[in-house]
């Protein structure tokens, strides 16, 4: 668990350092951050850990997410855009995204910039389905009340 501890801030740390190194080369001083915002993003829960090694201890990766963000390796929202460290101030992540490892999500929260890293300090986050899903669902649950009618009990 030690070792797992030191691989994720090893892990941090390199993502860190290589947005800073890139934000220097660009513009040969380091920029200040951006003025927080709030926002509400869409994107995929993963841990720093696996997402950078691109390796998942045993071979479900959804409980292997589960397990590193448990045992305190930071979780991040993969979006389209980029990667987005996520934390939630001193009660931290884990609890809450443990179940939501690997899947899509909507987090909103406060999102930090500097020197080309992002962090969101995260208020909340909930599952997305799908919109296909969704209009299945709602389809099917129409289908449904049309073929059982509810009698009413005469009195």
């Amino acid at each position: 668990m030690k070792n797992l501890r030191t691989l994720a801030a090893l892990a941090f740390a390199v993502a860190a350092v290589i947005a800073g190194a890139s934000s220097l080369r660009a513009g040969g001083e380091r920029k200040k951050p951006v003025k927080p915002e709030d926002v509400t993003l869409v994107g995929k829960i993963v841990d720093l850990q696996s997402f950078m090694t691109g390796k998942f201890a045993g071979t479900d990766p959804v409980r292997a997410t589960q397990d590193c963000i448990r045992q305190g390796v930071p979780a991040a929202l993969e979006t389209e855009e980029g990667l987005i460290v996520i934390g939630m101030g001193e009660r931290g992540p884990s609890r809450t995204l443990i179940p939501l490892a690997l899947k899509k999500v909507e987090v909103k929260g406060k999102l930090y910039e500097k020197d080309g890293l992002q962090y969101l300090d995260m208020a909340s986050a909930t599952l997305v389905k799908e919109k296909e899903e969704a209009e299945k669902g709602e389809g099917d649950e129409e289908h449904e009340s049309e073929e059982e009618p509810v009698e009413e009990p005469e009195p």
